[in-house]
């Protein structure tokens, strides 16, 4: 299935998906399609009360800060259908929105794809001290929007492992060019770096410019430089250097993404910083990649 861009999500360039989960190579040699649920001992994890529309006159912008956990629940505007199920459900490898590209969520029915809509979800009173936890309230967030999904969309999915096109860290003619962590991994490096936050779904604490692109990753595995990469490159990148420490890193990811024809131009600031600052390089190539497949969907009951 060839990655289709969707219109909106106004000043993002959805391709079917957004950004890209860490290497998946090693994770799983044999996979058997498991479903996916939002169950916990007895009853699933669900909002008190959610408001559920489709925005059919595309009023409203839908970005990245709307699949984020507000102060009491989560609200959505204008957002595609497509955003929504990324938003609650993510792969194996942790990345929070790493079904969100490169069609990493296949077999949605074509008249439902790009369908838009309006969520405000609210938790209910006696879920308000564990939300106030960062770390809880996204695991009850996830939980709670497949609960949603399930009831109101009549969701049923699964997870695969499929042929992607992705790019290969590989290292670079002369070598890798890397330092082992002053710190470490683990928490000594956030104490080190204050201003730093974790890497989701990798190992390690990062801090980026968003004016632009400069990156510093502390106490880090290359696999999270590959999962850190991911979203700049537009498709997964994974790690084949073969390289196993514990690294500290700096460079300049750019502004740039995948070229429009899906090439491999991502801009050559990433290219050329990953290989002037780090010794290392991407290269095109195909791997299984961990999909998220849409058996059932309906469009949502009404409220």
């Amino acid at each position: 299935m060839p990655c289709r861009s969707i219109a909106g999500m106004d000043g993002f360039q959805v391709k079917r998906c957004w950004f890209v989960a860490k290497s998946l190579a090693a994770a799983l040699v044999v996979f058997v399609a498991v479903p996916v649920s939002a169950q916990t001992a007895g009853r699933p994890m669900s909002f008190d009360v959610a408001s559920i529309r489709q925005n059919v006159s595309n009023t409203g912008t839908c970005s990245p800060d709307q699949v984020q956990p507000t102060r009491n629940g989560i609200h959505m505007t204008n957002c595609p259908l497509l955003v929504v199920v990324g938003a609650a459900h993510i792969p194996r490898s942790g990345d929070p929105l790493g079904y969100l590209v490169q069609d990493r969520i296949l077999a949605m029915p074509r008249e439902l794809s790009q369908e838009r809509y309006n969520i405000d979800a609210h938790i209910g009173d006696s879920d308000a001290e564990a939300w106030r936890d960062p770390v809880e309230r996204t695991r009850m967030l996830h939980a709670m929007m497949q609960t949603l999904l399930a009831e109101r969309f009549k969701l049923v999915v699964h997870r695969e492992m499929t042929d992607k096109p992705i790019f290969a860290l590989r290292i670079a003619k002369n070598g890798p060019k890397l330092k082992p962590a002053k710190s470490g991994d683990g928490e000594q490096a956030r104490v080190m770096h204050p201003g730093a936050v974790a890497v989701p779904g990798g190992s390690g604490f990062f801090v980026r410019d968003p004016a632009n692109g400069h990156i510093e990753i502390y106490g880090a595995t290359i696999g999270t430089l590959a999962l850190l990469l991911s979203g700049p490159a537009g498709r997964p990148v994974v790690d084949k250097t073969g390289l196993t420490g514990i690294y500290d890193m700096a460079l300049d990811l750019g502004q740039a993404g995948l070229a429009a024809d899906n090439s491999a131009d991502i801009g050559p600031s990433v290219f050329s910083s990953l290989q002037a600052e780090l010794g290392l390089k991407l290269t095109s190539d195909k791997d299984k990649v961990e999909c998220l497949i849409i058996d059932h969907i309906e469009r949502p009951s009404p409220n």
